[in-house]
């Protein structure tokens, strides 16, 4: 049985549930990575320069601990997955940077992902991929059929705790000594238990509601971005502004967290916007975390400790 690597970092945290089962059901054996820690970090930090953002020098060092663990190396070039909208430019440059500054690869499978152009046929892709584990044409599509099912059911367990048509939250909690905290931040540093520093738990055993960018509908954080005055071409970047500036309008939000990786350009541009609307608009407490390799975890939790004492205060 072949056996393909994916990593546990970057869009694994979005799309790992597409591609497990479509592997899975071609017959080839999915080995993820083991969440990230100190010395994943640690060996991702050689092989890419310095001023690399801190989630592409984890991917390095999830590749490296699976290198030697499996057939092939999954990393897809994520150039667009929305037409007019691009991916980060560290999705786009992921598969030749792994060959270039990794020694001793397995053969890296890095189909490039572009819905911007018309010739970039998504069933081309998956045919060629899938032709490396099966050469059955039924077996490979109906494999790519549950794996988008799988992945519609692993979104809706965010959708759910929405309301998609009516652009508002009714489920928000009504009770005035309950924080409602809205986190903002990319899904491959807000679930990455090392790198947020268990952000989400922490919260949790503060006893807050947490709502986050996934439990938003794409309908809705397209609709809140429609005011302003550019069209927000990267996807990351809407995705966040989109949600803050929902969430902005719910009374019930108490707080932001906003939480993101020492020098990623986008994400310098998204803090600020969304730190300025807050602050114009309702004035509701914003929390910036910017984390690097070198981010100590007693000073996050000194900073979450006294922002819940903060808005405490504020709901009396």
């Amino acid at each position: 049985m072949l056996r393909i690597g994916i990593p546990r970092a970057l869009n694994y945290y979005k799309y790992f549930s597409l591609w497990k089962t479509f592997f899975e059901n071609l017959g080839a054996k999915v080995i993820f990575s083991p969440p990230t820690n100190r010395a994943i970090l640690d060996q991702g930090a050689k092989y890419v320069v310095d001023e690399a953002c801190l989630p592409v020098k984890v991917y390095f060092g999830h590749i490296n601990y699976l290198k030697d663990k499996v057939d092939y190396i999954f990393a897809p070039r994520l150039v667009s997955v929305e037409k007019k909208e691009f991916s980060c430019p560290k999705f786009m440059g992921i598969p030749d940077m792994l060959v270039t500054n990794i020694d001793n690869l397995p053969e890296v499978i890095g189909p490039t992902i572009d819905l911007t152009k018309r010739d970039n046929n998504l069933w081309k892709i998956i045919w060629e991929v899938g032709n490396i584990f099966s050469k059955n044409p039924g077996k490979i599509a109906m494999s790519w059929f549950k794996g988008v099912s799988d992945f519609k059911k692993f979104n809706q367990v965010w959708l759910n705790k929405s309301i998609p048509r009516e652009f508002k939250i009714t489920h928000l909690d009504k009770d005035p000594g309950r924080l409602n905290i809205a986190v903002i931040g990319h899904e491959y540093i807000l679930y990455d238990g090392y790198l947020s520093m268990n952000l989400l738990e922490k919260l949790a055993k503060l006893n807050v509601s947490v709502f986050t960018s996934e439990m938003i509908h794409p309908k809705m954080v397209n609709k809140e971005v429609s005011i302003l005055p550019k069209r927000i071409f990267w996807n990351f970047a809407k995705n966040l502004l989109g949600s803050a500036f929902y969430f902005s309008k719910q009374a019930e939000i108490s707080g932001f967290i906003n939480i993101s990786s020492f020098g990623c350009g986008p994400d310098a541009m998204t803090s600020s916007m969304i730190y300025h609307h807050l602050k114009t608009k309702n004035n509701k407490p914003i929390l910036n975390l910017t984390i690097d390799e070198h981010t100590g975890e007693a000073g996050i939790n000194t900073r979450i400790e006294a922002f819940y004492d903060l808005l405490k205060r504020r709901v009396g």
